[in-house]
């Protein structure tokens, strides 16, 4: 082995150790196209001292280039036999597969290759993918999403490690070194034709783009791999801060992330949007289909001076601005209404199927002190049966102490209670009057007066 093979070895067991990409001994399912980079990779990795590796080699034949595409599986099948590995493979119709989700070319290979990866890391149980991108794939990448537009995330690259358990040993490493390794070694590898088709963006940047660069810049790509580095490493400080962040501003719920207008006003500009990103992915799963347009939307609902509002999100998620809670909910939850009767005979405890329950008492305590979960009633005046239902448009109540009657929603108003919630609010009737909004007012009806022989206690259970 000549003493450059030997240092870019080094180079890459180094890369594995700092960026604590896997473990010696460890499953890994190695990414194979047949291309310099990927053949490069798997010599690197079975050479890599003290980690004797159980790799097992994965292939998609995405069948668009007819014959070169099966010669290229043929030639990975050969590179597993070769070094006595497990072979994987498989071949998926790219072009129908892309007319199907209605994707393009690359999008429809990336879901493809995705599928393809996960199932067979799951396969054999493998502690991680390792993909053969380099540091001209960086600079590659960089320069496609500046011109796509990104945030410091986009900006930042391709990660050593994603959150996918994908790791990328050569991202220090350039393709000439790459290149210039494989010859050292006496190593052959396939050329993809379709990789100086300049119909894609990849193809353009890699061949128009980047050698005009270098005009200017001679180690534009090396600039750019650096400043990919310095940014991910800042989104990572930044990452922490936005957890930070989320934590104090907002809580998961079923369905639903509830955040705290108050406490978002409070934030950064910048660090604002992070949290309200954030709060999407956690709710959704993926960010797919938010751009900066949808999250200065909600910026706006956080800023204005309206209580109630609703935004529709990709992926179906809706966010509702309701006086000082901020909503993001997945589909279906916002528009969830929970309609119930339910009848109350005698003192009892009835379960509400919106959540918590009513405990009906006879009492004989000797004033009655009520307070918002608890109300007091003269079964002279409210017999029963009671019925408890949800609100509907147009209900009505007398408020205790008050003259008249008031609408149910313009108390909900004057109370500040979400629109979400009022459907939950259990309604106490006697008859057709209206004698307790449950949790929240009862009525001049509820007014009992001291030593009466038949009252009760209604008391709410909120869980």
């Amino acid at each position: 082995m000549i003493a450059t093979d030997t240092a870019l070895i080094t180079r890459v067991e180094r890369t594995v150790r700092k960026q604590s990409l896997f473990q010696p001994g460890d499953i890994l399912v190695v990414a194979i196209s047949g291309g310099a980079d990927s053949s490069a990779l798997l010599d690197l990795l079975i050479k890599l001292p003290g980690y004797n590796l159980q790799l097992i080699v994965a292939h998609l034949n995405h069948c668009l280039r007819g014959v070169e595409s099966d010669a290229d599986e043929e030639f990975c099948r050969d590179l597993a036999s070769r070094y006595s590995l497990q072979f994987e493979e498989r071949r998926i119709d790219i072009n129908s597969l892309a007319s199907n989700l209605r994707l393009n070319l690359e999008d429809a290979g990336r879901c493809a290759r995705i599928e393809f990866l996960d199932e067979i890391s799951r396969k054999y149980g493998a502690a991680a993918v390792v993909l053969a991108h380099h540091a001209d794939d960086q600079a590659e990448t960089v320069l496609m999403r500046l011109l796509r537009g990104s945030g410091m995330t986009g900006l930042s690259g391709m990660a050593y490690r994603n959150e996918r358990g994908y790791v990328r040993p050569l991202l220090d490493v350039t393709r000439s070194e790459i290149e210039h390794y494989l010859n050292g070694c006496g190593l052959e590898w396939r050329e993809d034709s379709s990789n100086s088709d300049t119909i894609y963006l990849r193809n353009r940047i890699r061949h128009q783009l980047l050698p005009l660069l270098e005009e200017y810049n001679p180690a534009i790509r090396s600039s750019l791999a650096t400043t990919a580095s310095i940014i991910s490493g800042d989104d990572v400080l930044l990452e922490e801060l936005t957890e930070r962040a989320f934590v104090e501003s907002c809580r998961m719920g079923e369905g639903r992330v509830v955040c705290s207008i108050r406490q978002l006003r409070t934030l950064n500009p910048a660090l604002q949007r992070r949290v309200l990103r954030h709060a999407f992915k956690r709710l959704a799963g993926t960010l797919e289909g938010v751009s900066i347009r949808h999250v200065d939307a909600i910026c706006d609902l956080i800023g204005s001076d309206r209580p109630n509002s609703r935004l529709a999100l990709p992926q179906g998620v809706v966010v509702l601005r309701e006086y000082d809670s901020l909503m993001l909910m997945q589909p279906g939850e916002a528009f969830l209404e929970t309609n119930y009767e339910l009848l109350i005979m005698e003192p009892g405890r009835y379960q509400f199927p919106s959540g918590g329950s009513i405990v009906i008492d006879v009492t004989d305590e000797a004033t009655f002190r009520a307070d918002s979960c608890t109300a007091y009633f003269d079964l002279a005046k409210t017999p029963f049966p009671w019925l408890v239902r949800t609100f509907c448009p147009g209900d009505r109540i007398s408020p205790f102490g008050m003259t008249g009657r008031k609408k149910v929603k313009d108390i909900f108003i004057d109370r500040k209670i979400p629109t979400s919630e009022r459907r939950s609010i259990p309604l106490l009737f006697c008859g057709d009057d209206l004698i307790w909004i449950v949790g929240v007012c009862s009525s001049e009806l509820a007014r009992v007066s001291d030593g009466v022989d038949s009252a009760v206690k209604a008391t709410l259970i909120r869980q």
